[in-house]
């Protein structure tokens, strides 16, 4: 006696296998022509796990693959948004490690990109970007990496460079200095970037 039947499913141009009992799963005409399928071809129920399982795979990796093409995501919210759509955790961590290998997930990427857009609009110092970056469940050697990346000497003067015409701008009536350790600047930090612009630039 048969478990199921695959059939072809018109709709999203593939195949469907259609057990007796239980729900139909979508087939992908990859997975049916590498499985040398036909349709109305009787399937038992070894195949039809392991077909299931293929389907799972292809289909959570797509799902990542759709939400990185709208945005760039950490490891972490990636595998949690890929868990609220149901999918198993060996499933998850195929398709994350796929994704990782071709480069469409990178945590690397997203960081220098959060620090890289923060730092023209609102610059602040490495710890405080640490900190946002850690909230966000960025991966630490990430993290580490695009944080010593984007905070050479020449990045940090400009980080305080920016910040001192914000705090002229925004702030007039106060201290620089203290706007600037407000604003996660350390010592060595605001050092180094007036040093850059030099005193004659303090309000």
């Amino acid at each position: 006696m048969f478990y199921a039947r695959i059939v072809r499913e018109p709709k999203k141009g593939g195949y469907q296998l259609l057990p007796q009992q239980g729900s139909p799963f979508f087939i992908s005409s990859d997975l049916f022509r590498t499985y040398g399928l036909k349709v109305d071809q009787e399937v038992d129920e070894e195949l039809a796990a392991k077909l299931f399982r293929e389907s799972q795979k292809q289909g959570c990796y797509a799902q990542g693959l759709s939400y990185l093409a709208r945005s760039e995501h950490t490891t972490f919210h990636l595998i949690q948004k890929l868990t609220r759509k149901g999918y198993p955790k060996e499933i998850i961590d195929h398709a994350v490690s796929r994704l990782t290998d071709e480069g469409a997930l990178s945590d690397l990427r997203y960081a220098r990109l959060f620090i890289e857009r923060r730092q023209r609009k609102n610059p602040e110092g490495r710890l405080r970007l640490a900190q946002r970056l850690a909230d966000r469940r960025v991966r630490n050697d990430a993290a580490l990496q695009a944080l010593d990346e984007l905070f050479t000497e020449e990045h940090i003067a400009a980080y305080v460079a920016r910040a001192l015409n914000r705090a002229k701008t925004e702030y007039p009536d106060k201290n620089v200095r203290d706007l600037l350790r407000l604003w996660g600047f350390s010592s060595y930090e605001i050092r180094t970037g007036l040093e850059q612009v030099g005193d004659d630039e303090l309000p």
